[in-house]
């Protein structure tokens, strides 16, 4: 598999600088990914540079998805059904531990803890990576408003496939500085990403995508 076309959308990229971070470090190559399922496990890009992989996802069917890749690829990435807000693994246990395009579907309540459980089982001087969904993405202020930047929505991503409505959260540029005043920022970074898409998209014939990426170390 051509490494290259694993993390192929604009939205996942940042990943990459991640992976360059990890490599550079003294540490072991394990990595956890918290939200790891799907048809194309993130994953698969730190197997391919020799990482010993795990990965948690409370959907059984983004696990089974996952299960179905390392099955074609015959890769071992072990990837198990788990909650991000109770992560089954001892505190202090993993060296590298991130989370892609996952806390935007927790309530901000929720993120607290999310992001508590991955700094809990991050060794001392490993790195961690998230992202956040931004105030200035296009589906900020759709649907019901819950709480601050938090909205119950139904999102159409592709025609055809509308995702049930759920909560998601936004966050102004240094809202979740917050999260990490205990640990070290290593590198931010705001993401606007303009994409595309089919005109008959209610975004009529684009759409915007912005995200908050942080990289910290324990």
């Amino acid at each position: 598999m051509n490494v290259a076309t694993i993390l192929s959308h604009p939205l996942e990229r940042p990943l990459y600088a991640f992976l360059r971070e990890c490599s550079a470090s003294s540490l072991e190559k394990e990595v956890l990914d918290c939200g790891a399922g799907g048809e194309r496990p993130p994953l698969a890009l730190f197997y391919e540079y020799g990482y010993k992989t795990y990965g948690i996802d409370i959907s059984d069917e983004q696990v089974a998805l996952a299960e179905n890749f390392c099955r074609e690829t015959n890769m071992k990435l072990n990837i198990v059904k788990g909650n991000i807000l109770n992560i089954p693994f001892d505190s202090n246990s993993v060296n590298f531990v991130y989370s892609l395009n996952t806390l935007c579907h927790l309530s901000k309540k929720d993120t607290v803890l999310a992001v508590k459980e991955m700094k809990r089982v991050l060794k001392p001087q490993g790195l961690c990576c998230v992202n956040f969904s931004s105030v200035h993405d296009c589906y900020f202020g759709r649907g019901v408003e819950v709480g601050k930047g938090e909205f119950i929505q139904e999102e159409d991503w592709y025609p055809g496939i509308v995702k049930e409505g759920h909560i998601l959260s936004y966050y102004e540029d240094d809202e979740p500085d917050a999260y990490f005043c205990d640990v070290e920022i290593i590198r931010k970074e705001k993401r606007i990403i303009e994409i595309p898409v089919d005109i008959r998209h209610h975004a009529g014939g684009g759409w915007q995508g912005a995200d908050i990426w942080y990289i910290i170390k324990k």
